[in-house]
């Protein structure tokens, strides 16, 4: 059995969210003062989380898991669109919702880039929404999912150059060029961002995020694979191959098309 990480988290306000990165709105029929009800964009919902994770055959534990309750407050406006929140009496400009972050990082090769994975990506995430509820301005819903997409990719591209050495990290308070691993030292991420109207996800590689409700399991990311059509021309055009080697491979080695830190035709 090879090393596994698992996080789960409850939190029965959550909604929707995909690939790097989707998000969809809640239902809020009722939701309002019409209703009678308190605003989910009012509540403060702490999710119960927990998680489980197995050495297997590997030599040491390469997989970490992150849980970060309440690392960061997240503009209404990244999530709702103003004409919603008008509707619903609430002043768009200012509110913020307090949003739990939670991980799993399936490293491989070593342990470093899963761990400083684990302890860097919430600190960049804070920070990028921070900068985004200073500078948003009216924020409509076609753009909602871009403004993810972005904090998201800039924040795993920034991992990934840290790791790589391409950019400086602080260690001890001294900055430190050089890669944080060997070449072949890397790790996957997916990341859920839960506040109590949505849950975004991010993911990079083929660790997955998962929500039950009803009984009924329901993907909420897609594997970065090296037999996706997409995922296949994308290495192809960086002069990499997709190799068949018990299953579909990049380059005959990595089975996922994508990861933080390997650095064979893959990024973050």
């Amino acid at each position: 059995m090879a090393a596994a990480a698992a996080i789960c988290v409850e939190d029965e306000a959550a909604c929707a969210a995909a690939e790097c990165a989707g998000i969809e709105k809640l239902d809020l029929a009722g939701a309002g003062a019409a209703g009678g009800k308190r605003s989910v964009y009012l509540m403060d919902c702490a999710p119960v989380w927990g998680c489980a994770s197995t050495r297997g055959r590997s030599a040491e534990m390469e997989d970490a898991c992150a849980a970060a309750p309440r690392f960061a407050d997240v503009p209404v406006r990244l999530l709702a669109s103003r004409r919603d929140l008008d509707g619903l009496g609430l002043d768009a400009g200012a509110l913020r919702l307090p949003a739990h972050l939670f991980g799993v990082f399936d490293g491989h090769g070593g342990a470093e880039v899963a761990n400083y994975c684990r302890e860097r990506l919430q600190v960049l995430l804070g920070q990028e929404l921070r900068r985004l509820g200073e500078d948003l301005g009216e924020v409509g819903e076609v753009d909602m999912k871009e403004h993810w997409d972005e904090l998201f990719s800039k924040c795993f591209q920034r991992v990934d150059d840290e790791v790589s050495g391409r950019t400086s990290r602080l260690v001890g308070g001294v900055h430190e060029s050089r890669p944080l691993a060997a070449e072949n030292v890397g790790s996957t991420a997916v990341v859920a961002v839960v506040c109590s109207s949505h849950l975004v996800v991010a993911n990079c590689g083929d660790s997955r995020v998962v929500l039950c409700r009803g009984k009924e399991p329901v993907a909420m990311s897609i594997d970065h694979k090296p037999d996706r059509k997409d995922e296949r021309a994308r290495i192809e055009a960086l002069g990499g191959k997709v190799i068949q080697w018990n299953g579909y491979r990049v380059s005959g080695i990595l089975a996922m098309s994508r990861s933080i830190g390997i650095n064979i035709h893959s990024c973050a």
